[in-house]
């Protein structure tokens, strides 16, 4: 039974996303520690904005709000205007994404994405 808040129905909380759904995911975090350590990215950025297209394509709320504000905060602008902010905010956005395509945003979920991005061969 999928869980609501404030009236919205969300998809049930997975510990373990599909395939699909976790690359996307590593996407949006790896860009996400760009921007912390290398400031705002420079469009067009097509990784990213198939992962927030394929992300937003499977939530049942159709709710644009963290995925446009994830996009905006990446590319430095929207509403965390101090750079010191952009990661935290992009954090929150993250996490924002995560509940609505029904990740649990868990300590299983840092650990994956965490080994998938120093997996990655320089």
């Amino acid at each position: 039974m999928a869980r609501a808040i404030l009236g919205h129905p969300l998809a049930p909380i997975v510990s373990k996303p599909n395939r699909t759904t976790f690359i996307a995911l590593v996407v949006l975090d790896e860009a996400i520690q760009r921007l912390r350590y290398s400031g705002p990215l420079k469009p067009p950025e097509h990784g990213v904005r198939l992962a927030l297209a394929y992300l937003y394509s499977i939530t049942l709320t159709k709710n644009r709000d963290s995925f446009d504000e994830l996009w905006r905060t990446l590319m430095g602008q929207g509403q965390a205007h101090k750079e010191s902010f952009r990661s935290t905010w992009a954090g929150t956005q993250f996490a924002g994404i995560c509940r609505e395509v029904g990740v649990a945003q868990d300590i299983d979920l840092g650990a994956a994405l965490a080994k998938a991005t120093s997996d990655r061969p320089s």
